[in-house]
């Protein structure tokens, strides 16, 4: 698998299944801001989905050596 596809995969399983992702997706353009819990959340998961791709992109690196 790509380093783009497996990268693609964490963000999508770190991230897009969070409740709080698709609230903010629905708010979007609204005006309204979701909760502060739930922005918390998302940018936990954010915090999460990047360093695993991190993680991802050591592991190939050192692989590659």
């Amino acid at each position: 698998m790509a380093l783009g596809d497996e990268v693609d995969e964490v963000f999508r399983r770190e991230v897009k299944s969070l409740p709080a992702y698709a609230k903010a997706q629905a708010a979007s353009g609204s005006g309204l801001a979701p909760p502060v819990d739930e922005m918390n959340q998302l940018l936990m998961g954010l915090a999460n989905a990047t360093q695993r791709s991190f993680h991802l992109l050591a592991d190939r690196i050192e692989n590659m050596q």
